[in-house]
């Protein structure tokens, strides 16, 4: 199946740049034409507010909400390029839209960061280390009531793999919610892998997949503005990608943080992340069937 692709190409809340060019450099690339049909989120002029970026990034997670929900309708893969993480909290509230929030979604996190800060744990402030804590009701308040995510996904559907870099806070803050997890190297063993999925498949009726590409090892995605020494490499990750697929439940995935600049480099990391998401394409056959 073709998927319905969803292009976010913004760096928080500014257009195409930076990260925000990795969308349309991967649709430049050949996915475009791997594509049933291709629709684009927008953070009009008139809805930003003069150094709120957060809620910003809100209000662009509002379009992203409203283009997943259309996309998610038709019953085939929704993939979303977003050019960072924080374009996921949109992602969310577009799939509770279609599905009704009450709908069980679990939320796969595949990255070497946690991204589950909240104001009071980060030692940067940087939105990017957030928005899973922001997706789980902890942070955010008003940056999900601009996307319009109505409800928080409990914490028990909620699983992070490939995770090898964390806060010292953003750790408490795992433990003292018993978020499921698995570091890079846990990911290698296919059993325990497979334990952690099926429970996650379990408790869910309908799964989302977020992939930052600073899960690969640097010298896969050399250009990664994140770099984390350690990462998978594609193989790896395309087989963890066929597991989450392969139960039936994925409806929508997400590839984000792609940096196409720094020249041969950022190339590199292009055809890098193609890869991936032909991998990914390619094993994606089914998903749950939308609400009638």
């Amino acid at each position: 199946m073709k998927p319905q692709v969803i292009a976010v190409p913004y760096r928080y809340d500014e257009f195409e740049e930076g990260l925000g060019l990795g969308p349309g450099s991967l649709l430049k690339a050949g996915l475009q034409d791997r594509a049933e049909s291709v629709a684009t989120a927008q953070l009009n002029d008139a809805d930003r507010e003069d150094d709120r970026t957060a809620i910003n990034i809100g209000m662009l997670g509002k379009s992203t909400a409203a283009l997943v929900a259309r996309a998610r309708s038709s019953g085939t893969p929704v993939l979303v390029l977003a050019g960072d993480d924080t374009a996921t909290v949109g992602v969310v509230s577009g799939i509770q839209k279609a599905d009704g929030a009450s709908r069980a979604l679990g939320v796969v996190w595949i990255d070497a960061h946690g991204d589950f800060n909240t104001p009071d744990t980060s030692y940067s402030g940087i939105l990017a280390g957030m928005p899973l804590a922001v997706i789980a009701g902890l942070a955010g308040p008003r940056w999900r009531e601009a996307a319009e995510l109505d409800l928080p996904v409990a914490a028990d559907r909620l699983l992070l793999l490939g995770l090898r870099e964390i806060d010292k806070a953003e750790e408490e803050l795992l433990k003292t919610h018993a978020v499921s997890r698995l570091t890079t190297d846990q990911l290698r063993s296919v059993s325990v892998l497979n334990e952690a999925i099926e429970a996650l498949a379990r408790r869910s009726e309908i799964l989302y997949v977020n992939i930052d590409l600073d899960v690969l090892d640097p010298h896969v995605v050399p250009s990664i503005t994140t770099p984390s020494a350690g990462g998978l490499e594609i193989e790896e990750l395309s087989a963890i990608l066929t597991s989450l697929v392969q139960t039936g439940k994925v409806a929508v995935v997400s590839v984000t943080s792609l940096n196409p600049g720094a020249g041969a480099r950022g190339q590199r990391s292009v055809q890098a992340a193609l890869k991936v998401v032909e991998g990914l394409l390619g094993a994606w056959s089914a998903v749950p069937s939308p609400p009638l």
